[in-house]
């Protein structure tokens, strides 16, 4: 795709979200269910498109052992294409986010790893958010 509004157009049809644009901030929301919601974002790339959403988690609120645990498995399964967890600067939100290189992939990669994404993002709304307040280790179980 030619640019991430290329990207965002054809994913738009896939999900059957017809209209979806970025918004005046470089971003278009969808709603993954009541409480997730997933953006899509115009990367700092002109060749990326950017998958970002937030976990109900603030850095304050972030132990030594929930802050390694999220910088573990960031280690563990990032990479290009995998989901790594950042903080939102504004607010102090814990972030989940990918970049995806869209000049390279068609689109049933991005959707593949949109469904990857959601499955992450999914995991740690739920159970992994569980896991990482009472202390287990969250990479226990295989999300990706």
């Amino acid at each position: 795709y030619p640019s991430p509004a290329h990207a965002l157009a054809a994913i738009a049809a896939e999900l059957g979200a017809e209209g979806l644009k970025f918004d005046e901030n470089g971003l278009a929301r969808v709603a993954i269910n009541n409480n997730v919601v997933v953006a899509f974002g115009q990367g700092v790339r002109s060749d990326c498109l950017d998958f970002l959403a937030e976990v109900p988690l603030k850095m304050d609120e972030l132990s030594q052992e929930m802050a390694c645990a999220l910088l573990l498995h960031n280690f563990r399964t990032g990479g290009p294409g995998f989901p790594s967890f950042s903080i939102n600067p504004t607010d102090g939100t814990v972030l989940l986010s990918n970049s995806l290189p869209i000049g390279r992939l068609p689109i049933e990669e991005i959707m593949d790893s949109f469904q990857r994404f959601t499955a992450v993002v999914l995991h740690f709304n739920g159970e992994g958010l569980h896991e990482l307040r009472e202390g287990g280790d969250a990479n226990d179980a295989t999300i990706n």
